[in-house]
Formats: C-alpha cells, structure tokens, sequence
C-alpha cells in the first residue's frame, strides 16, 4: 500500500471516517484484477481512499468518477487526490447521487457503491442502466454489522438504514439482470454481474 494510503487509513482512524476495510480491499483487488475496469464509478468518496486504493491498482489506465454530497469531503479527497498524482485519473463529482447518477450516460465497466446505505436502493435502477453488460456493481456493507441478515429487532437508530437493505438485498438478489454472491467479508460485501 502507498504511502499516500497508509497517511489516509491513519487519518481515517483518528477522524473516524469510515474507509474501506483490509479484508475488503483484498476481495477488492481480486475483482479488479479479474476484471481489468477501464471506466470506474464510485458512489460515495469521502477522503478518497477508495478510489486513489483502485486506482493504485490498475495503473494509469483507468478513469474513475467519484459521487460525493459533502463539500468538506469533495474538498478533501481531491486534495488527497492531487498529493497521490491521480488527478489525471480520478474526477471528483460534488453532489447528491440520487440527482447526479440519472443524467450520467457514460456507461462502466465497474460501479463501487459505499454511501448512505439507505440510499442503496435507490441508486440500484442508475447503476444498472449505467453498468454495461458482463460488468460489475461491488456494494459494501450490505451486512450492516450483521443486522440485515440478523434478528428482526433492530435498534430504533438504525432501523431504516437495515430495513431499506434488507429490501436492498433482496431487489438485488432477485433481479434478473444480475447475478449475485453475498460474501461474509469486512461489513459484508455484495457482488453482482450484470447479464
């Protein structure tokens, strides 16, 4: 892992700001690797991590549009961005998914999604009609510390967010356009191809 990343991951720790786990950056590398994404769409950036992680990964090659509402956030990452070198390869998009993926038209090879988790669902229409066929939609955190696959009782702090994945999980595990695997990895990780 890069330096730039180390600092960030140490950043994000001190500031908890929730970045993607090492068990799902390994699964993460697998896929990206497999796959070979030229055209990469991430829905929720916050420092940066992610997208800087991947595109460490695949090398100049691979664009990357990234969402992000929080102005704070769009700051930060793109000066996280910047330090890495990869402004060339990664474009900071300010502003809510649920308005900037329906006028998107380019189409992707690859679709990370790790933003509000309630929201899931209703970004799931744009990332299908953006992703293109034999492409991928990774979504993480399905598992939600186990309580979508959990109890029913849920915690009144957190009964949306787990209720609108639970209908998340199963839109996506139903739906007949992809092809699914829930992996028990990091905060649970969801794999669907598009067919």
């Amino acid at each position: 892992m890069g330096n730039i990343l180390i600092e960030l991951e140490n950043y994000a720790h001190k500031n908890r700001i929730p970045i993607i786990l090492k068990s799902t950056r390994d699964i993460l590398q697998v896929l990206l690797f497999a796959v070979k994404p030229k055209n990469i769409l991430e829905i929720g950036t916050a420092i940066g991590f992610s997208s800087i992680f991947m595109a460490n990964v695949l090398g100049e090659t691979v664009k990357i549009d990234t969402i992000e509402k929080d102005p704070d956030m769009v700051d930060k990452s793109w000066s996280n961005i910047k330090e890495a070198g990869l402004d060339n390869s990664i474009r900071v998009i300010e502003g809510d998914a649920g308005e900037i993926l329906p006028v998107l038209t380019k189409e992707y090879d690859f679709i990370f999604l790790d933003a509000a988790k309630s929201r899931y669902l209703d970004f799931l229409p744009d990332c299908i009609r953006l992703v293109k066929k034999d492409g991928l939609i990774v979504s993480d955190n399905v598992l939600y510390k186990g309580m979508t696959k959990g109890p029913d009782f849920i915690r009144h702090k957190q009964r949306t967010a787990v209720t609108r994945l639970r209908s998340f999980l199963e839109e996506v595990e139903n739906h007949p356009q992809l092809k699914t695997v829930v992996l028990d990895i990091g905060d649970g990780l969801m794999v669907s191809i598009k067919i």
